[in-house]
Protein backbone atom coordinates (compact mmCIF):
# COMPACT_ATOMS: atom_id res chain seq x y z
CA UNK A 1 0.00 0.00 0.00
CA UNK A 2 1.43 3.35 -1.02
CA UNK A 3 1.80 6.07 1.58
CA UNK A 4 -0.88 8.34 0.12
CA UNK A 5 -3.31 5.43 -0.01
CA UNK A 6 -2.50 4.50 3.60
CA UNK A 7 -3.25 8.06 4.74
CA UNK A 8 -6.46 8.19 2.71
CA UNK A 9 -7.65 4.81 4.03
CA UNK A 10 -6.87 5.71 7.65
CA UNK A 11 -8.66 9.03 7.27
CA UNK A 12 -11.70 7.33 5.71
CA UNK A 13 -11.80 4.82 8.58
CA UNK A 14 -11.83 7.68 11.10
CA UNK A 15 -14.66 9.40 9.21
CA UNK A 16 -16.66 6.17 9.18
CA UNK A 17 -16.16 5.80 12.94
CA UNK A 18 -17.46 9.34 13.36
CA UNK A 19 -20.51 8.61 11.20
CA UNK A 20 -21.23 5.45 13.18
CA UNK A 21 -21.44 7.51 16.40
CA UNK A 22 -24.13 9.94 17.47
CA UNK A 23 -25.61 12.21 16.32
CA UNK A 24 -25.49 10.44 12.91
CA UNK A 25 -25.46 6.87 14.25
CA UNK A 26 -25.12 5.21 10.82
CA UNK A 27 -24.53 1.56 11.73
CA UNK A 28 -23.19 0.44 8.34
CA UNK A 29 -20.29 2.87 8.77
CA UNK A 30 -19.01 0.66 11.61
CA UNK A 31 -18.60 -2.28 9.22
CA UNK A 32 -16.79 -0.06 6.71
CA UNK A 33 -14.44 1.36 9.34
CA UNK A 34 -13.40 -2.10 10.54
CA UNK A 35 -13.02 -3.27 6.93
CA UNK A 36 -10.64 -0.38 6.23
CA UNK A 37 -8.54 -1.12 9.32
CA UNK A 38 -8.25 -4.74 8.18
CA UNK A 39 -7.21 -3.64 4.70
CA UNK A 40 -4.46 -1.49 6.20
CA UNK A 41 -3.22 -4.45 8.25
CA UNK A 42 -3.19 -6.72 5.20
CA UNK A 43 -1.62 -4.39 2.67
CA UNK A 44 0.74 -2.06 4.53
CA UNK A 45 4.46 -2.82 4.46
CA UNK A 46 5.51 -1.24 7.76
CA UNK A 47 3.79 -1.81 11.11
CA UNK A 48 5.37 1.30 12.60
CA UNK A 49 4.19 3.50 9.75
CA UNK A 50 0.70 1.99 9.91
CA UNK A 51 0.48 2.59 13.65
CA UNK A 52 1.63 6.20 13.33
CA UNK A 53 -0.69 7.13 10.46
CA UNK A 54 -3.77 5.46 11.95
CA UNK A 55 -3.02 6.98 15.37
CA UNK A 56 -2.66 10.50 13.97
CA UNK A 57 -5.97 10.24 12.11
CA UNK A 58 -7.68 8.93 15.26
CA UNK A 59 -6.64 11.77 17.58
CA UNK A 60 -8.86 14.51 16.08
CA UNK A 61 -11.75 12.00 15.89
CA UNK A 62 -11.72 11.19 19.60
CA UNK A 63 -11.00 14.73 20.69
CA UNK A 64 -14.09 15.78 18.75
CA UNK A 65 -16.28 13.02 20.21
CA UNK A 66 -15.21 14.00 23.74
CA UNK A 67 -15.13 17.74 23.19
CA UNK A 68 -17.71 18.22 25.95
CA UNK A 69 -14.98 17.35 28.48
CA UNK A 70 -12.77 20.33 27.71
CA UNK A 71 -14.79 22.75 29.88
CA UNK A 72 -14.75 20.34 32.82
CA UNK A 73 -11.24 18.91 32.67
CA UNK A 74 -9.07 20.25 29.85
CA UNK A 75 -6.10 17.97 30.44
CA UNK A 76 -8.45 15.08 31.04
CA UNK A 77 -10.01 15.78 27.63
CA UNK A 78 -6.58 15.66 25.96
CA UNK A 79 -5.71 12.46 27.81
CA UNK A 80 -9.00 10.83 26.76
CA UNK A 81 -8.45 11.78 23.13
CA UNK A 82 -5.02 10.18 23.04
CA UNK A 83 -6.14 7.16 25.06
CA UNK A 84 -9.00 6.36 22.69
CA UNK A 85 -6.74 6.89 19.68
CA UNK A 86 -4.49 3.98 20.65
CA UNK A 87 -6.90 1.11 20.04
CA UNK A 88 -7.43 1.16 16.26
CA UNK A 89 -3.70 1.33 15.40
CA UNK A 90 -2.99 -1.32 18.02
CA UNK A 91 -5.52 -3.59 16.33
CA UNK A 92 -3.83 -3.00 12.96
CA UNK A 93 -0.38 -3.88 14.31
CA UNK A 94 -1.57 -6.97 16.20
CA UNK A 95 -3.49 -8.21 13.16
CA UNK A 96 -0.38 -7.83 11.03
CA UNK A 97 1.61 -9.73 13.64
CA UNK A 98 -0.83 -12.63 13.85
CA UNK A 99 -1.14 -13.01 10.06
CA UNK A 100 1.77 -15.46 10.34
CA UNK A 101 -0.51 -17.90 12.19
CA UNK A 102 -2.17 -19.20 8.97
CA UNK A 103 -5.56 -19.03 10.68
CA UNK A 104 -8.56 -17.59 8.79
CA UNK A 105 -8.88 -13.83 8.94
CA UNK A 106 -12.53 -14.13 9.97
CA UNK A 107 -11.37 -15.83 13.18
CA UNK A 108 -8.24 -13.81 13.96
CA UNK A 109 -9.65 -10.32 13.30
CA UNK A 110 -12.80 -10.51 15.49
CA UNK A 111 -10.90 -12.29 18.26
CA UNK A 112 -8.27 -9.56 18.43
CA UNK A 113 -10.82 -6.75 18.13
CA UNK A 114 -13.03 -8.02 20.96
CA UNK A 115 -9.92 -8.79 23.05
CA UNK A 116 -8.97 -5.11 22.82
CA UNK A 117 -12.56 -4.09 23.61
CA UNK A 118 -12.35 -6.30 26.69
CA UNK A 119 -9.21 -4.50 27.86
CA UNK A 120 -10.69 -1.06 27.23
CA UNK A 121 -14.29 -1.79 28.19
CA UNK A 122 -13.78 -3.94 31.30
CA UNK A 123 -10.22 -3.98 32.60
CA UNK A 124 -8.39 -0.65 32.33
CA UNK A 125 -9.54 2.18 34.63
CA UNK A 126 -12.68 0.20 35.59
CA UNK A 127 -13.66 0.07 31.92
CA UNK A 128 -15.02 2.48 29.33
CA UNK A 129 -17.52 0.38 27.33
CA UNK A 130 -18.62 3.17 24.98
CA UNK A 131 -18.21 3.24 21.19
CA UNK A 132 -17.88 -0.54 20.88
CA UNK A 133 -18.27 -2.05 17.41
CA UNK A 134 -21.43 -3.94 18.35
CA UNK A 135 -23.39 -0.67 18.39
CA UNK A 136 -23.26 -0.86 14.59
CA UNK A 137 -26.13 -3.36 14.77
CA UNK A 138 -28.53 -0.95 16.48
CA UNK A 139 -31.72 -0.40 14.56
CA UNK A 140 -31.79 -3.79 12.82
CA UNK A 141 -33.21 -7.08 14.18
CA UNK A 142 -29.76 -8.73 14.00
CA UNK A 143 -28.89 -6.67 17.10
CA UNK A 144 -30.75 -9.38 19.04
CA UNK A 145 -27.49 -11.34 18.93
CA UNK A 146 -26.57 -9.23 21.98
CA UNK A 147 -29.24 -11.07 23.97
CA UNK A 148 -27.06 -14.17 23.59
CA UNK A 149 -23.54 -12.92 24.33
CA UNK A 150 -24.05 -9.24 25.18
CA UNK A 151 -22.48 -6.48 23.12
CA UNK A 152 -19.24 -8.46 22.91
CA UNK A 153 -20.86 -11.06 20.65
CA UNK A 154 -22.39 -8.25 18.60
CA UNK A 155 -18.93 -6.75 18.14
CA UNK A 156 -17.57 -10.17 17.19
CA UNK A 157 -20.26 -10.49 14.52
CA UNK A 158 -19.60 -7.01 13.09
CA UNK A 159 -15.86 -7.64 12.75
CA UNK A 160 -16.48 -11.14 11.34
CA UNK A 161 -18.60 -9.69 8.54
CA UNK A 162 -16.01 -6.98 7.84
CA UNK A 163 -13.23 -9.59 7.76
CA UNK A 164 -15.34 -11.75 5.45
CA UNK A 165 -15.50 -8.98 2.86
CA UNK A 166 -11.82 -8.15 3.35
CA UNK A 167 -10.84 -11.73 2.50
CA UNK A 168 -13.71 -12.62 0.18
CA UNK A 169 -11.42 -14.07 -2.51
CA UNK A 170 -9.98 -16.63 -0.13
CA UNK A 171 -13.16 -17.62 1.69
CA UNK A 172 -14.96 -20.89 0.97
CA UNK A 173 -18.63 -20.85 0.07
CA UNK A 174 -19.69 -22.63 3.25
CA UNK A 175 -18.13 -19.86 5.36
CA UNK A 176 -20.21 -17.27 3.54
CA UNK A 177 -23.28 -19.48 3.90
CA UNK A 178 -22.67 -19.87 7.65
CA UNK A 179 -22.44 -16.12 8.26
CA UNK A 180 -25.54 -15.58 6.13
CA UNK A 181 -27.43 -18.26 8.10
CA UNK A 182 -26.52 -16.63 11.41
CA UNK A 183 -27.67 -13.26 10.07
CA UNK A 184 -30.99 -14.66 8.87
CA UNK A 185 -31.59 -16.48 12.16
CA UNK A 186 -31.05 -13.41 14.33
CA UNK A 187 -32.97 -11.23 11.88
CA UNK A 188 -36.01 -13.38 12.58
CA UNK A 189 -35.17 -13.88 16.26
CA UNK A 190 -35.10 -10.12 16.84
CA UNK A 191 -38.51 -9.26 15.43
CA UNK A 192 -40.67 -7.32 17.86
CA UNK A 193 -43.69 -8.71 19.63
CA UNK A 194 -46.36 -6.46 21.06
CA UNK A 195 -46.12 -6.25 24.82
CA UNK A 196 -49.51 -6.43 26.55
CA UNK A 197 -48.25 -7.51 29.97
CA UNK A 198 -48.08 -5.58 33.24
CA UNK A 199 -47.15 -1.91 33.00
CA UNK A 200 -46.73 1.17 35.10
CA UNK A 201 -47.70 4.71 34.07
CA UNK A 202 -45.03 7.22 35.03
CA UNK A 203 -44.11 10.85 34.48
CA UNK A 204 -40.50 11.99 34.11
CA UNK A 205 -39.71 15.55 35.12
CA UNK A 206 -36.86 16.63 32.84
CA UNK A 207 -35.00 19.52 34.44
CA UNK A 208 -32.73 21.97 32.68
CA UNK A 209 -30.07 22.87 35.25
CA UNK A 210 -26.47 23.67 34.33
CA UNK A 211 -23.59 21.51 35.55
CA UNK A 212 -22.97 23.69 38.60
CA UNK A 213 -25.85 21.87 40.29
CA UNK A 214 -23.24 19.44 41.62
CA UNK A 215 -20.68 22.11 42.42
CA UNK A 216 -22.19 25.31 43.81
CA UNK A 217 -25.57 27.03 43.61
CA UNK A 218 -26.72 30.04 45.54
CA UNK A 219 -29.76 29.82 47.79
CA UNK A 220 -31.80 31.84 45.30
CA UNK A 221 -30.77 29.52 42.46
CA UNK A 222 -31.75 26.50 44.53
CA UNK A 223 -35.17 27.94 45.28
CA UNK A 224 -35.71 28.79 41.61
CA UNK A 225 -34.63 25.40 40.26
CA UNK A 226 -36.49 23.32 42.85
CA UNK A 227 -39.63 25.45 42.53
CA UNK A 228 -39.62 24.97 38.76
CA UNK A 229 -39.27 21.20 39.17
CA UNK A 230 -42.05 21.10 41.79
CA UNK A 231 -44.38 23.08 39.51
CA UNK A 232 -43.79 20.60 36.69
CA UNK A 233 -44.33 17.72 39.12
CA UNK A 234 -47.67 19.11 40.26
CA UNK A 235 -48.72 19.61 36.65
CA UNK A 236 -47.68 16.06 35.74
CA UNK A 237 -49.69 14.61 38.62
CA UNK A 238 -52.81 16.74 38.85
CA UNK A 239 -53.37 17.76 35.24
CA UNK A 240 -52.46 14.57 33.38
CA UNK A 241 -55.04 12.61 31.38
CA UNK A 242 -53.90 9.50 33.22
CA UNK A 243 -52.65 10.05 36.76
CA UNK A 244 -49.13 8.56 36.93
CA UNK A 245 -48.31 5.86 39.46
CA UNK A 246 -44.76 7.21 39.79
CA UNK A 247 -43.13 10.63 39.43
CA UNK A 248 -39.41 10.78 38.60
CA UNK A 249 -36.68 13.39 39.02
CA UNK A 250 -33.20 12.98 37.45
CA UNK A 251 -29.89 12.36 39.18
CA UNK A 252 -29.01 14.72 42.10
CA UNK A 253 -31.82 17.13 41.21
CA UNK A 254 -32.88 17.36 44.85
CA UNK A 255 -30.34 19.56 46.69
CA UNK A 256 -29.23 18.87 50.22
CA UNK A 257 -27.94 15.75 51.89
CA UNK A 258 -30.79 13.34 51.43
CA UNK A 259 -33.49 11.73 53.54
CA UNK A 260 -31.40 9.90 56.15
CA UNK A 261 -30.80 13.09 58.14
CA UNK A 262 -32.99 15.90 59.47
CA UNK A 263 -32.56 19.21 61.24
CA UNK A 264 -32.04 17.53 64.61
CA UNK A 265 -28.79 16.04 63.35
CA UNK A 266 -27.37 19.57 63.16
CA UNK A 267 -28.76 20.93 66.43
CA UNK A 268 -28.11 23.43 67.89
CA UNK A 269 -26.73 24.80 64.58
CA UNK A 270 -29.58 23.58 62.39
CA UNK A 271 -30.25 27.08 61.01
CA UNK A 272 -26.63 27.30 59.83
CA UNK A 273 -27.11 24.07 57.87
CA UNK A 274 -30.58 24.72 56.49
CA UNK A 275 -29.58 23.87 52.92
CA UNK A 276 -28.59 20.36 54.07
CA UNK A 277 -31.93 19.22 55.51
CA UNK A 278 -34.57 21.66 54.19
CA UNK A 279 -35.16 20.24 50.72
CA UNK A 280 -35.96 16.67 51.74
CA UNK A 281 -38.57 18.00 54.18
CA UNK A 282 -40.18 20.05 51.44
CA UNK A 283 -40.26 17.16 48.97
CA UNK A 284 -41.95 14.90 51.51
CA UNK A 285 -44.72 17.51 51.74
CA UNK A 286 -45.07 17.57 47.94
CA UNK A 287 -45.33 13.79 47.74
CA UNK A 288 -47.91 13.77 50.54
CA UNK A 289 -49.96 16.43 48.76
CA UNK A 290 -49.92 14.61 45.41
CA UNK A 291 -50.46 11.20 47.02
CA UNK A 292 -48.10 9.71 44.46
CA UNK A 293 -44.72 8.04 45.05
CA UNK A 294 -41.68 9.92 43.75
CA UNK A 295 -38.31 8.57 42.64
CA UNK A 296 -35.73 11.28 43.08
CA UNK A 297 -31.98 11.54 42.59
CA UNK A 298 -30.11 13.05 45.52
CA UNK A 299 -26.92 12.96 47.55
CA UNK A 300 -27.23 10.88 50.74
CA UNK A 301 -25.36 11.53 53.98
CA UNK A 302 -25.28 9.18 56.94
CA UNK A 303 -24.66 9.96 60.65
CA UNK A 304 -23.58 13.58 60.50
CA UNK A 305 -21.17 15.04 63.04
CA UNK A 306 -20.89 18.83 63.41
CA UNK A 307 -17.42 19.99 64.41
CA UNK A 308 -16.54 23.44 65.71
CA UNK A 309 -13.30 24.56 64.05
CA UNK A 310 -12.49 27.98 65.47
CA UNK A 311 -15.00 30.40 63.96
CA UNK A 312 -16.23 27.82 61.48
CA UNK A 313 -18.56 24.85 61.65
CA UNK A 314 -18.00 21.71 59.61
CA UNK A 315 -20.48 18.90 59.02
CA UNK A 316 -18.84 15.52 58.40
CA UNK A 317 -20.80 12.37 57.46
CA UNK A 318 -19.72 8.81 58.14
CA UNK A 319 -20.80 7.94 54.61
CA UNK A 320 -22.08 9.69 51.49
CA UNK A 321 -23.65 8.23 48.39
CA UNK A 322 -25.13 9.13 45.05
CA UNK A 323 -28.64 7.77 45.53
CA UNK A 324 -32.00 7.11 43.96
CA UNK A 325 -34.65 7.48 46.68
CA UNK A 326 -38.25 6.32 46.45
CA UNK A 327 -40.43 8.59 48.60
CA UNK A 328 -43.88 7.32 49.53
CA UNK A 329 -46.89 9.51 50.38
CA UNK A 330 -46.73 8.43 54.03
CA UNK A 331 -43.18 9.79 54.29
CA UNK A 332 -41.37 6.44 54.20
CA UNK A 333 -38.35 6.12 51.95
CA UNK A 334 -36.19 3.42 50.43
CA UNK A 335 -33.05 4.03 48.43
CA UNK A 336 -30.50 2.61 46.02
CA UNK A 337 -26.90 3.79 46.43
CA UNK A 338 -24.75 3.87 43.31
CA UNK A 339 -22.55 0.76 43.20
CA UNK A 340 -20.35 1.62 40.19
CA UNK A 341 -18.81 5.06 40.56
CA UNK A 342 -17.96 6.90 37.35
CA UNK A 343 -14.21 6.61 36.63
CA UNK A 344 -12.52 10.04 36.80
CA UNK A 345 -15.86 11.64 37.61
CA UNK A 346 -16.67 10.19 41.02
CA UNK A 347 -13.50 8.27 41.71
CA UNK A 348 -9.94 7.99 40.45
CA UNK A 349 -9.09 4.38 39.52
CA UNK A 350 -5.87 3.04 41.05
CA UNK A 351 -4.76 6.27 42.69
CA UNK A 352 -7.80 7.26 44.76
CA UNK A 353 -6.38 5.35 47.72
CA UNK A 354 -3.52 7.87 47.83
CA UNK A 355 -5.11 11.04 49.16
CA UNK A 356 -2.20 13.35 48.31
CA UNK A 357 -2.05 12.13 44.71
CA UNK A 358 -5.82 12.37 44.45
CA UNK A 359 -5.80 16.00 45.54
CA UNK A 360 -2.99 16.80 43.09
CA UNK A 361 -5.00 15.33 40.22
CA UNK A 362 -8.08 17.30 41.24
CA UNK A 363 -6.10 20.53 41.19
CA UNK A 364 -4.00 19.90 38.06
CA UNK A 365 -6.33 17.93 35.83
CA UNK A 366 -9.40 19.92 36.74
CA UNK A 367 -11.91 17.23 37.70
CA UNK A 368 -14.18 19.69 39.45
CA UNK A 369 -17.06 17.23 39.62
CA UNK A 370 -15.07 14.70 41.62
CA UNK A 371 -16.15 14.29 45.21
CA UNK A 372 -15.67 11.71 47.92
CA UNK A 373 -18.41 9.17 47.40
CA UNK A 374 -18.76 5.75 48.94
CA UNK A 375 -19.69 2.69 46.93
CA UNK A 376 -23.16 1.38 47.64
CA UNK A 377 -23.79 -2.07 49.06
CA UNK A 378 -26.15 -4.72 47.74
CA UNK A 379 -28.43 -3.22 45.06
CA UNK A 380 -31.95 -2.25 46.08
CA UNK A 381 -34.84 -2.90 43.73
CA UNK A 382 -38.18 -1.19 44.11
CA UNK A 383 -41.71 -2.31 43.35
CA UNK A 384 -45.06 -0.59 42.89
CA UNK A 385 -48.53 -1.81 41.92
CA UNK A 386 -48.98 -1.82 38.17
CA UNK A 387 -51.47 0.49 36.47
CA UNK A 388 -55.22 0.06 36.88
CA UNK A 389 -55.47 -1.66 33.49
CA UNK A 390 -53.58 -4.61 34.96
CA UNK A 391 -54.56 -7.04 37.66
CA UNK A 392 -54.51 -5.31 41.03
CA UNK A 393 -52.31 -7.93 42.64
CA UNK A 394 -49.59 -7.47 40.03
CA UNK A 395 -46.54 -5.39 40.86
CA UNK A 396 -43.82 -3.95 38.67
CA UNK A 397 -40.29 -4.21 40.02
CA UNK A 398 -37.65 -1.77 38.84
CA UNK A 399 -33.97 -1.08 39.35
CA UNK A 400 -32.41 2.37 39.13
CA UNK A 401 -28.94 2.53 37.55
CA UNK A 402 -27.58 6.02 38.15
CA UNK A 403 -25.89 7.95 35.35
CA UNK A 404 -22.90 6.01 33.91
CA UNK A 405 -24.20 2.73 35.40
CA UNK A 406 -26.87 2.58 32.72
CA UNK A 407 -24.18 2.13 30.05
CA UNK A 408 -22.09 -0.60 31.74
CA UNK A 409 -23.13 -4.12 30.61
CA UNK A 410 -22.24 -5.93 33.84
CA UNK A 411 -23.97 -3.36 36.08
CA UNK A 412 -27.24 -3.40 34.14
CA UNK A 413 -27.18 -7.19 34.01
CA UNK A 414 -26.58 -7.56 37.76
CA UNK A 415 -29.43 -5.18 38.54
CA UNK A 416 -31.90 -7.20 36.49
CA UNK A 417 -30.81 -10.79 37.07
CA UNK A 418 -29.75 -12.77 40.14
CA UNK A 419 -28.76 -16.40 39.58
CA UNK A 420 -30.59 -16.30 36.25
CA UNK A 421 -33.86 -15.10 37.81
CA UNK A 422 -35.40 -11.78 36.89
CA UNK A 423 -35.53 -9.42 39.88
CA UNK A 424 -36.28 -6.23 37.96
CA UNK A 425 -38.92 -5.82 35.24
CA UNK A 426 -37.77 -2.34 34.24
CA UNK A 427 -34.69 -0.13 34.44
CA UNK A 428 -35.15 3.54 35.39
CA UNK A 429 -31.94 5.41 34.69
CA UNK A 430 -31.44 8.70 36.55
CA UNK A 431 -28.72 10.82 34.93
CA UNK A 432 -27.36 14.35 34.86
CA UNK A 433 -26.57 14.99 31.21
CA UNK A 434 -25.82 18.60 32.04
CA UNK A 435 -22.15 17.56 32.18
CA UNK A 436 -22.29 17.26 28.38
CA UNK A 437 -22.77 21.03 28.12
CA UNK A 438 -24.13 21.95 24.69
CA UNK A 439 -22.98 18.71 23.04
CA UNK A 440 -26.07 17.05 21.60
CA UNK A 441 -24.06 14.17 20.13
CA UNK A 442 -22.82 13.04 23.54
CA UNK A 443 -26.38 12.91 24.88
CA UNK A 444 -27.54 10.85 21.92
CA UNK A 445 -24.53 8.55 22.22
CA UNK A 446 -25.54 7.93 25.83
CA UNK A 447 -28.93 6.80 24.53
CA UNK A 448 -27.25 4.50 22.00
CA UNK A 449 -25.29 2.82 24.77
CA UNK A 450 -28.46 2.43 26.86
CA UNK A 451 -30.32 0.89 23.91
CA UNK A 452 -27.82 -1.97 23.80
CA UNK A 453 -28.35 -2.65 27.53
CA UNK A 454 -32.07 -3.08 26.80
CA UNK A 455 -31.41 -5.56 23.99
CA UNK A 456 -28.92 -7.55 26.07
CA UNK A 457 -31.42 -8.02 28.91
CA UNK A 458 -34.75 -7.94 27.03
CA UNK A 459 -35.74 -5.20 29.43
CA UNK A 460 -37.00 -1.66 28.81
CA UNK A 461 -35.25 1.38 30.21
CA UNK A 462 -36.76 4.73 31.10
CA UNK A 463 -34.13 7.46 31.05
CA UNK A 464 -34.73 10.54 33.21
CA UNK A 465 -32.03 13.07 32.35
CA UNK A 466 -31.32 16.60 33.46
CA UNK A 467 -31.11 18.69 30.24
CA UNK A 468 -32.17 15.57 28.28
CA UNK A 469 -32.35 13.32 26.49
CA UNK A 470 -35.13 11.79 28.56
CA UNK A 471 -36.79 8.90 26.76
CA UNK A 472 -38.30 5.44 26.95
CA UNK A 473 -36.42 2.57 25.28
CA UNK A 474 -38.28 -0.69 24.77
CA UNK A 475 -36.74 -4.11 25.30
CA UNK A 476 -35.79 -4.30 21.61
CA UNK A 477 -33.65 -1.19 21.89
CA UNK A 478 -36.02 1.13 20.05
CA UNK A 479 -36.57 4.65 21.39
CA UNK A 480 -40.25 5.47 21.74
CA UNK A 481 -40.74 8.88 20.02
CA UNK A 482 -41.65 11.86 22.20
CA UNK A 483 -41.82 15.63 21.85
CA UNK A 484 -39.54 16.47 24.79
CA UNK A 485 -36.57 18.44 23.48
CA UNK A 486 -33.04 18.51 24.86
CA UNK A 487 -31.82 21.59 26.76
CA UNK A 488 -35.35 22.25 28.00
CA UNK A 489 -37.43 21.38 31.04
CA UNK A 490 -40.64 19.47 30.59
CA UNK A 491 -42.75 16.40 31.32
CA UNK A 492 -42.40 12.99 29.70
CA UNK A 493 -45.41 10.72 30.38
CA UNK A 494 -44.67 7.09 29.61
CA UNK A 495 -46.32 3.69 29.76
CA UNK A 496 -43.57 1.28 30.77
CA UNK A 497 -44.19 -2.43 30.23
CA UNK A 498 -42.41 -5.18 32.11
CA UNK A 499 -39.59 -6.92 30.25
CA UNK A 500 -40.39 -10.19 28.52
CA UNK A 501 -38.12 -13.16 27.86
CA UNK A 502 -35.04 -14.70 29.40
CA UNK A 503 -31.93 -13.93 27.34
CA UNK A 504 -28.95 -16.27 27.41
CA UNK A 505 -26.80 -13.24 28.13
CA UNK A 506 -27.92 -13.41 31.75
CA UNK A 507 -25.73 -16.51 32.06
CA UNK A 508 -23.07 -15.82 29.42
CA UNK A 509 -22.46 -12.25 30.54
CA UNK A 510 -19.03 -10.96 29.53
CA UNK A 511 -17.68 -14.45 28.76
CA UNK A 512 -17.29 -13.71 25.05
CA UNK A 513 -15.02 -10.78 25.87
CA UNK A 514 -12.85 -12.82 28.24
CA UNK A 515 -12.62 -15.78 25.84
CA UNK A 516 -11.50 -13.44 23.07
CA UNK A 517 -8.92 -11.88 25.38
CA UNK A 518 -7.46 -15.31 26.14
CA UNK A 519 -7.65 -16.24 22.46
CA UNK A 520 -5.97 -12.99 21.43
CA UNK A 521 -3.12 -13.56 23.87
CA UNK A 522 -2.62 -17.08 22.54
CA UNK A 523 -2.66 -15.83 18.95
CA UNK A 524 0.02 -13.24 19.71
CA UNK A 525 2.18 -15.73 21.60
CA UNK A 526 1.81 -18.27 18.80
CA UNK A 527 2.85 -15.73 16.17
CA UNK A 528 5.96 -14.69 18.11
CA UNK A 529 6.95 -18.29 18.84
CA UNK A 530 6.45 -19.21 15.19
CA UNK A 531 8.46 -16.19 14.09
CA UNK A 532 11.35 -17.04 16.42
CA UNK A 533 11.44 -20.59 15.06
CA UNK A 534 11.50 -19.24 11.50
CA UNK A 535 14.37 -16.88 12.28
CA UNK A 536 16.29 -19.66 14.00
CA UNK A 537 15.78 -21.95 11.01
CA UNK A 538 17.09 -19.30 8.65
CA UNK A 539 20.15 -18.79 10.86
CA UNK A 540 20.82 -22.55 10.85
CA UNK A 541 20.61 -22.64 7.04
CA UNK A 542 22.98 -19.72 6.73
CA UNK A 543 25.47 -21.34 9.09
CA UNK A 544 25.45 -24.49 6.96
Amino acid sequence: MKFWLLVLTAFAAAICTLLSSAPVGFGLATFVAVYLYIQIAIQVNSSRLAFLVVFLTQVPLWLWLHYWMQDLAFYGWIAMGFYMSIWAPLFVVLLRTTQRSNLPLIIVAPTLWVALECIRGIILFDGYPWFLAGLGLLGVPIASIASIGSIWLASYFVVTVSALFASIRNVRWWTIASVAAVSIFFFGYGKQQKNTGPRIDVAVIQTNVSTNNKVARSWDELIRDVSDAVDLTIEASLHAKIKPSLLIWPETMLPGRGFEIDRLDFAPWDERFTSYWYWSEQLRLVVQRLDTPMLVGTNTWLEVEVIEDGEYLRAIPTGQFNSAVLVHPNGDTSRYDKTFLTPFGERLPYIDIFSSVKEWVRERVGTEMLFDLDVGGSPTRFSLPCSSACQKETEISFATPICYEGTVPSVARDLIWVDGKRVADVLINLSNDGWFGTDTGARLQYVREARMRCIENMTPMLKAANTGKSCLINQYGHVIPNDLKMHTSGILPAKVFAGMGKPLSRFIGDSVAWICLIGGILLILRSYVGNSHTVKGQEDENSN
